[in-house]
């Protein structure tokens, strides 16, 4: 009689976690979600993400909270066009270190990981097409 009492806490459980995981926001953002993450962010800091959604009222998961920090909502992110000594670092970064991208992003204040990739993947793309070498010649 035990393991079907273990068996149904055992569902209920899993079914409760469901229900949870389902009641999760997905999607575009809102700018109230937004402010809200903002607020949570300024007055907790940055870390323990799965937190975010205990104690904010926000409905996502804390992957998704993280992501967003980090990808739109940082204070000292950087948008626009690269610099020109921007480029260059990425170019020899990536001659050391290949695609580590959050490993270049790290050297690069304000850059996100996904920028650099993205940088570099349009910028290899243009060279080969134009046929010319992906490093230039003093890399």
């Amino acid at each position: 009689m035990e393991a079907v009492s273990s068996s149904s806490s055992s569902a209920a459980a899993a079914a409760a976690a469901a229900a949870a995981a389902a009641a999760l926001k997905k999607g575009p953002w809102t700018s109230a979600e937004d402010a809200i993450l903002v607020a949570y962010v300024s007055k907790h800091g940055e870390g323990n993400w799965n937190n975010v959604q205990k104690h904010s009222g926000l409905s996502r998961c804390g992957k998704s909270c993280r992501l967003r920090w980090a990808n739109h909502l940082r204070p000292n992110l950087k948008k626009g066009a690269f610099t020109p000594d921007e480029e260059r670092l990425i170019i020899e970064l990536h001659a050391k270190l290949g695609n580590k991208w959050a490993r270049m992003a790290a050297q690069l204040p304000g850059r996100t990981d996904n920028e650099i990739k993205n940088y570099w993947n349009t910028r290899i793309k243009r060279r080969l097409r134009a046929g010319l070498p992906v490093y230039p010649s003093d890399v």
